[in-house]
């Protein structure tokens, strides 16, 4: 079968539970980042958090593109590695409900990745992150026969994190481009450039045709205090870059347009922002796969964000509708 957006990440099982704002502080945490862990460290969070209740679903910032593509009608398949466990058994059998392709658990009997998600009362999440053998996660996990017969190659910037599943990231850049497919990546967390920035930097000038970020992880990226000076920056080095700007909207630039597009949000209350830029870069990848204006691909993010900061957890609600005509004509009345 033929893909029309093959993604590659770490597959994760996100444990989500409510805080207030002053638990992170007594952790120490980056309020709406990502800190990396061990299983001990999470299991001794949770155990402090034993009154609040729990919502156990699959994650994953690739993982969710790639779902919420296939929920708006694309055709996608996930790279990603799980134990044979019951956190495995259980991120399986999602996918195989959401219609994703994916390789399902391997031989080790135990430890697939988790993230514990801390949703504030402002609905922001921090996320604390064991990745388990997603983290083994290495080029030969890649398949290539997938890669080349796909519309798109979709990685996310997590990856940079381990030196294997930044080769296996490297891997598939490397067969998309050679076959003609386009790739498009995500910078994923502030924590991640700065990390790892001269590495992306280089990643993206020489592979990377449609960029997603945040405004912190475009002015991380561009090292500047501006944020238009910025995305002029990382219009730079893409042809195509999706900038998300919180409740302001998002920006989108074309090397060959020349222009910048300014889209607004879709008006909800947030309840949980887990998701927000996955679901954001699902919609805009569906619109140009489909055909769609840059703009337009933009709307279709935001309307997509907005649903899934509606309701707790990192996929697209069951009562989102996904006609894109009614989308667009949604926006033009809020648009006004």
């Amino acid at each position: 079968m033929n893909y029309d957006l093959v993604g590659i990440g770490n597959a994760l099982v996100d444990i989500e539970v409510r805080v207030q704002d002053a638990f992170i502080q007594e952790h120490s945490l980056t309020k709406g980042g990502m800190k990396l862990s061990t299983s001990e460290e999470q299991t001794l969070m949770l155990d402090s958090l034993k009154d609040q209740s729990t919502k156990v679903s699959s994650g994953g910032s690739a993982a969710n593109t790639v779902h919420g593509i296939s929920v708006l009608g694309s055709q996608g398949y996930y790279l990603g590695r799980v134990a044979n466990d019951n956190y495995g058994q259980h991120y399986s059998e999602d996918m195989k409900i959401c219609r994703v392709g994916f390789p399902g658990p391997d031989g080790e009997t135990n430890g697939t990745g988790t993230c514990v998600v801390l949703v504030t009362p402002d609905s922001e999440r921090t996320m604390l992150t064991h990745l388990g053998i997603s983290s083994s996660l290495h080029p030969d996990n890649v398949d290539e026969t997938i890669v080349q017969n796909a519309k798109m190659a979709y990685i996310e910037g997590y990856l940079w994190t381990g030196e294997e599943t930044r080769k296996a990231a490297l891997k598939m850049a490397e067969i998309a481009k050679a076959h003609g497919v386009p790739v498009a990546f995500t910078l994923s967390d502030a924590f991640v450039v700065n990390t790892f920035k001269e590495s992306l930097q280089d990643f993206i000038r020489w592979n990377v045709d449609i960029l997603f970020c945040n405004d912190v992880e475009a002015l991380a990226m561009a090292d500047s205090s501006n944020i238009e000076s910025a995305f002029k920056t990382l219009g730079g080095m893409a042809e195509t870059v999706f900038m998300t700007l919180g409740s302001k909207g998002s920006w989108v630039w074309n090397q060959d347009a020349g222009t910048k597009e300014t889209v607004g949000v879709f008006p909800i209350t947030p309840v949980d922002t887990t998701g927000a830029g996955d679901l954001y870069a699902a919609g805009a990848l569906h619109g140009i796969l489909k055909g769609h204006s840059l703009k337009e691909s933009a709307i279709l993010g935001s309307y997509c964000a907005a649903q899934v900061v509606s309701h707790m957890g990192p996929r697209m609600p069951v009562n989102a509708h996904t006609d894109v005509r009614k989308i667009l004509t949604e926006y033009a009345h809020i648009a006004g």
